[in-house]
């Protein structure tokens, strides 16, 4: 039966708040105060299982009476709840400080009464019976000190045997350098038993190069009183092999003597050096590989434009019958279609060259006053007639007062050819490309191009930004096919201006592209310290 102690000077009060206590639960035995020291008289002979008290009394307010509850033998644990009207804000808080478990507002709301209180009735029953079950708990531990004794002894005897069974050199040291302890691990690595290394000088053990690095790292663990020490070192077996061991040391107090101690575990981990050393020459050997790959691109694409020059400047010359007439206009369309292809081979190749430059970082700019507006619409003009032949619309929102940008002319515009070439080549049929740039908050300049198209994930996204990455490696699909070079070489030469490049793109929602150049690009009028640089330039 749950006992409940209603303490406040107003009867009112009170046969309000046994009314609602009432109906916490049945079989309530409910107990009214109307003064303080008499509910203290009373709550030292019976504890109670809940008290509810007003703050504003004679003779003591609710604080007061908090504390001198709490102060009781069994007073601190009984939960507390005081009643306030919310302009006594200062006294609530004065009353929980003083230790009551919850308040409520008067005008007190019935549920949120017995909400509470029940909640705290039954915090209140796991309380007592989790001290009883303690209580009990206790008696049993007295009754099996003798087997919890004999079992701690068999349970270091089981550690001991474990500990012996480890592939590690494990032993313990005082301060004077003394073995305490070692596993037969360690003994048969140090030609001794496990009996014989106790007593003895760990340099007697390892050996006087090895105990002279160990000691020395002893003393420095026990000085600086760190959590543990971990490090590398080669060891040399009775054998005259060497092996290389991973040692951990950390410090341990003696509980009888409460002198601290050295404990070191060491692991064998020659096996995982050798091949930590095999990873490291393949991943030498790759990068000298990739290296070398990246000299024969850029060396490939010198040697090729040479001939690729000559080949489009003889088709051109044959295509415009410059030394006189072509007799069969056959050879007129094959001349044109050499130098188209010509032109086109010569763009891969240059790609090419530019991804070598980028990735040898030997991409070298030359730094002018851009003006982005001029040219993204020339861009985009030059790209409709690629974009109309699938009924594809390129819509330029660029505001007229956009300012100047430091910049490589040449490499500016070649973003935005890759860029604008993608989106018409992913967009569908009748679909539309936005290329829009803007002036951020912070004075810089950013451009995004959009397109509709089937979109990526974030796993196809890495590797449309990777180098001859191909995202849509459908054979039947010709639309999308392409070199790969576009999207990285763009990424190289807008990081090379101290930009940044976004993708942004989700399966069948298209792809956004929005490129970033930092605040010193962006040339305004009052810029003189950029205009001076430019001109030294």
């Amino acid at each position: 039966m749950p006992r409940i102690v209603i303490l406040d000077d107003r009867i009112t009060n009170r046969r309000i708040l046994a009314q609602h206590a009432s109906k916490v639960g049945p079989d309530t035995d409910i107990q009214m105060f109307s003064n303080p020291v008499v509910a203290l008289e009373y709550i030292r002979g019976e504890t109670p299982d809940l008290i509810i008290t007003d703050f504003r009394m004679p003779e003591m307010n609710g604080a007061e009476f908090i504390r001198r509850v709490r102060a009781l033998p069994d007073g601190e644990e009984i939960p507390i709840i005081v009643v306030s009207v919310y302009k006594d804000r200062d006294h609530r808080n004065e009353a929980l400080e003083a230790g009551a478990t919850d308040f409520l507002m008067s005008p007190v709301d019935p549920f949120e009464f017995r909400t509470r209180a029940k909640n705290l009735l039954t915090l209140r029953r796991q309380q007592l019976l989790l001290k009883e079950r303690a209580l009990n708990l206790e008696h049993k531990l007295e009754s099996e000190t003798k087997r919890s004794s004999n079992a701690l002894r068999e349970s270091k005897r089981q550690l001991l045997a474990v500990i012996d069974s480890l592939p590690a050199l494990v032993y313990a040291t005082d301060k004077s350098g003394k073995c305490l302890f070692m596993n037969q691990y360690g003994a048969v690595i140090c030609g001794t038993t496990p009996d014989k290394a106790v007593g003895r000088q760990i340099c007697n053990l390892l050996g006087e190069e090895k105990w002279e690095k160990e000691n020395k790292r002893d003393k420095e663990l026990l000085k600086e009183r760190a959590l543990s020490l971990t490090y590398e070192a080669p060891f040399k077996l009775p054998d005259k092999s060497v092996r290389t061991f991973l040692t951990t040391k950390t410090l341990f107090r003696d509980a009888n003597t409460d002198e601290e101690h050295v404990l070191s575990v060491a692991f064998d981990i020659t096996d995982r050096k050798m091949v930590e050393e095999e990873l490291k020459a393949a991943r030498d050997s790759s990068e000298a590989a990739n290296q070398a790959k990246t000299k024969f691109l850029a060396n490939m694409s010198h040697d090729l434009r040479t001939p690729l020059n000559a080949i489009i400047g003889f088709s051109e010359v044959m295509a415009s019958q410059s030394l006189g007439p072509i007799g069969n206009t056959r050879y007129l369309e094959y001349a044109a279609d050499i130098e188209h292809s010509g032109q086109h081979l010569l763009g891969v190749i240059s790609d090419m060259l530019d991804l070598a430059c980028i990735e040898e970082g030997k991409l070298e700019l030359t730094e002018t006053s851009v003006d982005i507006i001029r040219t993204i619409r020339d861009v985009a003009r030059d790209m409709t007639v690629t974009a109309s032949e699938r009924n594809i619309s390129i819509v330029c929102h660029v505001p007229s007062d956009l300012p100047r940008l430091i910049a490589d002319h040449h490499k500016i515009k070649q973003i935005f050819v890759n860029l604008l070439s993608n989106a018409i080549r992913f967009s569908p049929d009748n679909g539309v490309v936005d290329l829009k740039a803007w002036l951020d908050k912070d004075g810089s300049i950013g451009i995004e191009v959009r397109d509709g198209g089937e979109g990526m994930t974030p796993d196809e996204i890495e590797v449309a930004k990777s180098r001859f990455g191909q995202v849509y490696d459908n054979p039947t699909t010709k639309r999308y096919q392409g070199t790969g070079l576009g999207l990285p070489i763009s990424i190289g030469f807008v990081e090379a201006h101290g930009g940044e490049v976004r993708v942004l793109s989700e399966k069948n929602n298209g792809t956004r592209i929005i490129v970033s150049f930092p605040l010193e690009r962006t040339l305004h009028e009052n810029d003189s310290q950029k205009g001076e640089r430019l001109a030294s330039s």
